[in-house]
């Protein structure tokens, strides 16, 4: 069994990068990138300081660091483009590079632009022509076509004309002219065509992003808060109640499969079957909103519960179990639903299991040795017929953790689910894609445990797989 299960644990692995891998890919695709996000520190001052404060910014977080292992591209480009902040600027570097095939160049034209930017950033205000002047340079600062270059300076040399003699830099501005002609001339674009493979170590964001996951560390929110103490509170809350749902799910569902499959065909396993039937098939939201019809509404059912609303828990002074248990009232309509909605297919999958089983040669054998009923179904049949309700729980598990966003959205419980949908509305994708990652491991540690369940339940299988 230890060797089953070392080996089962090593092949989920593998599995496990694949996905961190693609989540990873993804939260760099976010429309919503944490580099556009990098403060307040950088909207104002020149942008000489802005630009370093954007530097200082992403290098604590770690934006400053290639995205993987290594880079494949075109040797056309750098191995340090990832250094260049913002995120704009790099974007435009590499359309002109992409153009041009000439990186050195490139390099030369944008040292001598943000040396002309300086300088106009250090005009003053309240000179002449310093606005026009501003302006044409501006183009020609947000210019990525390199065909256009030579024209929007041909504009910023019409407007520098007209500063005054001590404000013109007219050496500054010729050797940006000499920049944009070297860029336009001495295009390489053979380049585009060679492969480049460049190789950076461990020491990159995908690196530090899957060790801090597995370490506990998972970065930080959008809203400069540790991920993990944002996620803390909604997924302790998901797992008091979808843990106690399946329990109480499973608690329920075994005994009651059996007692159907004993007594099947008759009115008690035909009634239970209709019933099962009807709370399989019936929506979630519909169940829950029949249970809080009748069960928390004044006007109408029998008001057991006094509504749903649950006490803030910042505001309590409470820790979380004090607050769990004040409020455990509000627990019950989530949980019921969860339960009912789990115990359905639960039961039924072990009564076909135990139907499934009961037929088979070895339970006619111990029959004819005259075994009782009560050993047949429970020592004999049941662990054989586990293989239905644990594949159902492959599908449970991650549940426990991830939460069901229609139960929490209509009971309004803070859980992992309402948390997963206040993230998305937010643009909180740290918080968004640590949730799917959660999810995603979640989903691979099901499976394994329920091969384990599966080799628990019937040695023949891990004898199979060997």
């Amino acid at each position: 069994m230890l060797r089953y299960l070392i080996r089962r644990t090593l092949l989920s692995i593998p599995t496990l990068i694949v996905i961190s891998m693609v989540i990873f890919g993804l939260s760099k695709c976010a429309p919503r990138d944490p580099e556009l996000e990098l403060g307040d520190d950088a909207a104002f001052g020149t942008l000489r300081q802005q630009d370093e404060a954007i530097y200082k910014r992403a290098e604590r977080l770690g934006f400053n660091k290639p995205l993987f292992y290594f880079t494949l591209t075109t040797a056309a480009f750098p191995d340090t483009l990832y250094r260049i902040f913002p995120w704009t600027r790099r974007e435009q570097l590499a359309k002109l590079c992409a153009q041009t095939g000439n990186w050195q160049a490139v390099n030369r034209y944008v040292a001598a632009l943000r040396e002309a930017a300086a300088f106009t950033d250090a005009l003053p205000d309240t000179l002449p022509a310093a606005g026009t002047f501003r302006v044409a340079f501006s183009e020609l600062l947000n210019g990525d076509h390199a065909d256009d270059l030579e024209e929007a300076f041909a504009g910023v040399q019409e407007a520098g004309a007209n500063l005054p003699a001590g404000f013109r830099a007219e050496e500054l501005l010729d050797t940006l002219q000499r920049c944009v002609l070297d860029l336009k001339s001495n295009t390489q674009p053979d380049k585009m065509y060679i492969p480049a493979f460049y190789w950076h170590g461990t020491d990159n964001q995908y690196h530090r992003w899957l060790a801090g996951f597995v370490q506990g560390d998972l970065g930080m929110s959008r809203y400069a808060q540790p991920v993990w103490d944002s996620l803390k509170f909604s997924l302790l809350s998901t797992l008091v109640i979808n843990g106690l749902a399946l329990l109480l799910a499973y608690l329920f569902a075994v005994p009651l499969g059996v007692a159907m499959s004993r007594r099947r065909n008759l009115t008690f396993d035909r009634s239970a079957r209709w019933v099962l039937l009807f709370l399989f098939a019936m929506p979630v939201f519909w169940l829950g909103s029949l249970l809080l019809l009748f069960l928390a509404t004044p006007d109408f059912g029998l008001y057991v519960i006094k509504g749903i609303h649950l006490e803030s828990y910042q505001g309590s002074g409470k820790t979380y179990w004090e607050w769990c248990f004040s409020n455990f009232d509000k627990f019950i309509l989530p949980i019921l639903t969860l339960t009912l909605h789990a115990l359905a297919i639960l039961a039924l999958q072990m009564r076909g299991g135990i139907l499934d089983t009961i037929g088979l040669d070895f339970i006619r054998t111990a029959r004819a040795k005259g075994v009782g009923e009560d050993t047949i179904y429970w020592r004999h049949a049941f662990r054989n017929a586990l293989f239905p309700i644990i594949t159902v729980f492959t599908s449970l598990f991650p549940a426990i953790f991830t939460g069901s966003l229609v139960v929490e959205y209509l009971f309004q419980f803070p859980g992992l689910g309402m948390k997963t949908q206040e993230a998305f509305i937010g643009g909180d994708y740290p918080v968004l894609f640590c949730i799917l990652m959660l999810a995603a491991t979640l989903t691979v540690v099901g499976n394994l445990i329920a091969d384990l369940l599966y080799a628990w339940a019937d040695p023949r299988v891990r004898f199979a797989r060997q």
